[in-house]
């Protein structure tokens, strides 16, 4: 498994000229050091190797030059910044500075086209956390006493590309400061990404074209079915793994997902059907897992508040002293109020004011953001900043994510932190949303006895849309964990962050009709020249489609 064939791929896959990160290097043996048949050999070794997964997706990073690059939670970050769900609101106050938040400013101001940092971040992330997997699988291969290890190699995969599927689906958006742009959506409508499978020669990467919706869901599926079956019985020793419940969360997201779609496909189903299937494995993942609701005192624990696996997490990426890369680099540092050492105590990540004022005041979870008086004497059971360190503290601003302990000074201790990549409250909504689209009173009737969970007595108003008010829960309890992008997609929702009396930063005051134009991600420039296959193929530039009000 030579180095040299890794910087190879990753010139012709990735578009990069430089050698791929420290922590793909280490997990991988240098210099034939090790084959891939005496790894396979190994116990040890595949343990390792099979390890190396979920530690890449914690530490991985490209090189963008920016401090949210790092591995899969800054493409949660950047992804709640692109659906206006997460933005700072620090500039709303004096001493506060909204540029302190890598994401907006650079996601924004520094382009989502081609050239754009944005573009780089999400696919070269993805393919490097591919190009893992699929190294696993071709070690793994056929020997049954690696089974398990070869269905956790294929669900970290279908992870990706479910992800990029719905990212790079160049759905309809209107783009009124881009006449031309609806008609250069045409041009590649039903296009995903390209598939890389384990085994493939530089010849074929060369030449690998972006797949149809149908090609990468039938792959996608191809997946999940083997490493639902290989999974079987397994019973992962750390969350970091994934379970077979994990499995069936994954179906769900992806039935979810074609379930937005009318078109007929012969291999994959697509609108009611496709729901159903949500609800069945929803509840599938749900029954499997074991897991309970995150509990009031659990969410808003100012020490171990979505920082600690609980019961309720599926799936989660778990930090160690070795996995802290720095300071900065860091889900902590960008996410936390508390986190003196990052700039999330500057930039104070927040709300949108429309959302804020719509939880309802019974909703515990509206106890995480800060009210519009700032009170500190409200908030102070759910914080560990003095009154003093309060003062500049925003309203909107968030604190559902905290540091390790609730540490405020030292980074090496606070960013040791767990991100849940899966919860069962996920699994909840989507078999709510999903039956609400064939059987409405059924789907209200599980939003209810979801929520009760969160108001008590809740029943859904009925002067709003059902749907609207399952994504809206559903916005609020997965704020910032990256999740809610893929929903205001598929149901080609607005954003209203340029609507009167929004809090949202200059530069991030868009407002659209539907589905933004960004939210069709676009292929880097650098990677289209390494594959002809891509060329004249790449997503429309969503650059200036619209305009900010400020």
């Amino acid at each position: 498994m030579n180095m040299n064939r890794i910087i190879k791929y990753a010139t012709v896959l990735l578009g990069a000229s430089v050698l791929l990160p420290g922590c793909i290097k280490e997990t991988f043996p240098e210099g034939g050091t090790a084959t891939s048949e005496q790894v396979s050999d190994s116990p040890f070794a595949m343990d390792g190797i099979a390890s190396s997964m979920p530690t890449i997706l914690i530490t991985n990073y490209v090189d963008v030059g920016q401090h949210y690059d790092f591995g899969y939670p800054g493409i949660f970050g950047a992804t709640d910044r692109l659906a206006g769900e997460v933005f700072p609101v620090a500039g709303n106050l004096p001493g506060g500075n909204q540029y302190y938040d890598r994401w907006q400013t650079y996601l924004y101001d520094r382009g989502l086209g081609v050239n754009g940092i944005g573009p780089v971040l999400f696919y070269l992330n993805y393919y490097q956390f591919i190009y893992a997997a699929n190294e696993v699988i071709t070690i793994a291969g056929d020997n049954e006493a690696y089974s398990e290890t070869l269905g956790l190699a294929k669900a970290f995969r279908a992870l990706c590309y479910l992800d990029m599927a719905r990212l790079y689906d160049p759905l309809p958006a209107k783009a009124p400061e881009r006449p031309s742009y609806e008609s250069e959506l045409e041009a590649v409508k039903g296009l995903t990404v390209p598939i890389v499978r384990e085994g493939m020669t530089l010849e074929e990467l060369e030449n690998n074209p972006r797949v149809t919706r149908e090609e990468m869901f039938e792959f996608i599926f191809e997946d999940l079915d083997a490493a639902e079956t290989l999974l079987a019985n397994y019973k992962p020793t750390t969350k970091s793994m994934p379970s077979q419940a994990a499995i069936f969360g994954l179906k769900a997201r992806a039935y979810l997902w074609l379930g937005g779609f009318e078109e007929q496909y012969a291999n994959i189903p697509t609108g009611n059907a496709a729901y159903k299937l949500a609800a069945e494995y929803a509840r599938k993942a749900i029954d499997a897992s074991g897991c309970t609701i995150t509990t009031e005192a659990q969410w808003l624990d100012p020490k171990t508040g979505f920082n600690t696996v609980n019961n309720a997490w599926m799936w989660a990426m778990i930090q160690s002293t070795d996995t802290v890369l720095n300071n900065l680099l860091s889900w902590s540092a960008h996410m936390c109020p508390e986190a003196f050492w990052g700039y999330g105590y500057l930039a104070q990540p927040g709300i949108s004011v429309f959302s804020y004022n719509r939880i309802s005041d019974k909703d515990f979870r509206k106890k995480s953001f800060v009210g519009p008086d700032c009170d500190y004497a409200k908030m102070e059971p759910y914080t560990m900043l003095t009154e003093e360190e309060f003062k500049t503290i925003a309203p909107c601003a968030s604190f559902k994510f905290r540091t390790n302990g609730g540490e405020k000074n030292n980074y090496s201790t606070g960013n040791v932190t767990s991100i849940p990549l899966m919860r069962v409250e996920e699994m909840y909504l989507i078999e709510a949303e999903a039956t609400a689209h064939y059987d409405a009173a059924m789907g209200k009737s599980l939003l209810e006895a979801f929520m009760a969970h969160r108001i008590a007595g809740y029943t859904a108003p009925v002067s709003t849309d059902l749907i609207d008010e399952i994504i809206f829960q559903k916005r609020i309890e997965f704020w910032g964990e990256g999740i809610i992008l893929y929903d205001l997609k598929r149901l080609n929702m607005s954003v209203h962050n340029g609507d009167e009396g929004t809090n949202a930063p200059s530069g991030a005051q868009f407002s659209t009709e539907g589905r933004a134009p960004w939210w069709n991600i676009v292929i880097p420039l650098s990677a289209v020249q390494q594959n002809t296959g891509l060329t004249n193929k790449n997503n429309p530039d969503p650059s200036n489609a619209v305009k900010s009000v400020k």
